[in-house]
């Protein structure tokens, strides 16, 4: 009888230390047994094909911007922002907000290219002295890079911000 109860507590003793070793491993982010949690947490920035290709995303970008003042080659004021940005691949458009936004109630059409999100809306206005027909932006996905582009009516192309972006998340952060 007192053979049985050894083995009966150690192996009391041994589930006990595992479901303790298994708790650390879990409370420690080595192991998720949640498998939607996997899946949440995974960075459109590292993982475009999987990520962005069913819901949309919102990146946080901190941008150097380059405006020319009078005239497109009047020297240009430099200085640096933060914007945000979104796409929603689902309905092939996205925004971003800035000097000369595609805005979230204007948004532009959106196409992919590899890793890099080609966001562009024609346009018909007079800044600089000239006529600007187009505005686009470009996401890539891969490392961030930001690069927003106005075209002009004679066909010139001016990137007026560059800067990078980042996964923006909403509260609740869970």
């Amino acid at each position: 009888m007192n053979h049985l109860k050894v083995i009966v507590f150690t192996v009391l003793a041994t589930v006990l230390l595992a479901f303790g070793v298994l708790w650390l491993v879990v409370d420690q982010g080595l192991l998720q047994l949640n498998p939607d949690a996997g899946s949440a947490a995974v960075d459109p920035l590292v993982s475009p094909g999987q990520t962005l290709s069913k819901k949309s995303a919102n990146f946080i970008c901190e941008v150097t911007v380059s405006m020319p003042q009078r005239n497109l080659t009047s020297e240009p004021r430099v200085y640096t922002d933060f914007l945000v940005a979104g796409l929603d691949p689902e309905a092939k458009s996205g925004w971003y907000q800035g000097e000369f936004s595609i805005s979230e109630s204007r948004k532009g059409a959106m196409r992919m290219d590899g890793s890099k999100a080609f966001v562009s809306r024609p346009a018909m206005f007079e800044r600089f002295g000239q006529m600007i027909t187009q505005e686009e932006f470009t996401l890539d996905l891969s490392d961030g890079m930001f690069v927003q582009t106005l075209t002009f009516r004679d066909g010139n192309r001016r990137h007026i911000m560059k800067g990078i972006c980042a996964k923006y998340a909403k509260a609740p952060f869970n």
